[in-house]
């Protein structure tokens, strides 16, 4: 993102890059040679590093759990605001059962289901149904199970990723839908941008993380066509389209709910929802993954880039973005303020 033209004109960007086993270094490009020629710092040092700097924002590119909670985190601590959401939401998302429990109360459809802590513990939810590690992403140890006979090895492989398993009801297919929001200037969640829809077959009714990043023949992401929807090799059911046909009442119930889930989960800048939709036209939000890339071929910016809005284009939305998030910089220490937590 960084490389586009306009972009460069507009901004100077500084790369703090945090390597496996958490060294860290600065760059001012994303080369492997750069990141290898840069001199390696410990954690206190990379942080004493920020502190020292006046940076105006943080475009977060870390999408593991440290990265969605921890370094932002870290950047809250550092006053350094961030592009999009907070550590408190992305901690909220990830836990599949808090962010639909509170989606639900806000009255966002979900699916029925039920929090799994052991694997020999007995789903009291009616086959078929839906297993999947609470705080994974990209379907990790994800599984539809039909009958008895799959439970065992579906639930032993949800409980390679994480200690707690959500089981829930499978919501035939019908449609799956993305819905994603951006805030209007005031802050308020208004903006619906064109939806994506993935195009699943009654013989795959479920994307699961082989649709969404491509693997080798070892099992690892393969850098050579990392994302697997809509690689030229990619079967029908890894096909996506956007925008995608809804007729005004299934429009308004994906909006709705996807305004009401950005809210109840304290989204900031933009959303993202994962919805499905049975053969009888009902929504159900399978996830929130609220992050971004922001290249122009990120799933966020080519919705955006399906409206006709000039402000809504690449990179205008992220330039828009990166300026909103500078303005809310903290004010500084107000050494009269006694009272309240903040």
């Amino acid at each position: 993102v960084a490389d586009c033209e306009a972009t460069r004109a507009g901004f100077e960007f500084h790369f703090a890059v945090v390597l496996p086993g958490g060294s860290w270094c600065f760059t001012r490009d994303l080369a492997e040679a750069s990141i290898e020629a840069a001199p390696k710092l410990a954690h206190g040092e990379a942080i004493s590093a920020i502190a020292a700097q006046d940076f105006d924002a943080c475009v977060p590119h870390m999408f593991c759990w440290p990265g969605y909670t921890a370094y932002r985190a870290l950047m809250d601590l550092l006053r350094v605001p961030l592009v999009g959401n907070s550590p408190e939401c992305m901690g909220l998302i990830t836990d599949k059962v808090q962010a639909k429990a509170v989606a639900s109360a806000a009255g966002v459809p979900v699916p029925q289901g039920e929090l799994l802590s052991s694997p020999s513990q007995v789903p009291t939810v009616p086959f078929p149904f839906v297993l999947k590690p609470c705080r994974e992403d990209n379907s990790m140890g994800l599984a539809k199970v039909e009958c008895e006979a799959e439970l065992a090895p579906a639930m032993a492989e949800a409980f390679k990723f994480d200690s707690s398993v959500v089981c829930e009801r499978f919501i035939p297919l019908g449609r799956e839908i993305r819905v994603a929001i951006v805030e209007d200037e005031r802050g308020e969640p208004t903006i619906v941008l064109p939806a994506t829809e993935y195009l699943l077959t009654p013989e795959h009714p479920m994307r699961v993380s082989t649709d969404k990043i491509s693997v080798t023949d070892s099992g690892l992401p393969d850098a050579s066509k990392f994302f697997a929807t809509n690689h030229e090799e990619a079967p029908a059911y890894r096909r996506s389209i956007c925008p995608c046909p809804l007729d005004e009442a299934l429009a308004a119930k994906l909006g709705d709910a996807a305004r009401k889930a950005h809210r109840a989960l304290r989204c900031r800048d933009f959303s993202i929802f994962d919805f499905r939709v049975d053969p009888e036209g009902e929504v159900y939000m399978l996830e929130c993954q609220p992050v971004c890339s922001f290249a122009r071929q990120s799933p966020l910016m080519v919705m955006a880039s399906k409206t006709e809005v000039p402000g809504l284009q690449h990179p205008t939305l992220y330039h828009a973005m990166m300026r909103r998030a500078a303005a809310r910089r903290p004010a500084p220490y107000d050494a009269d303020r006694i009272l309240g937590m903040k």
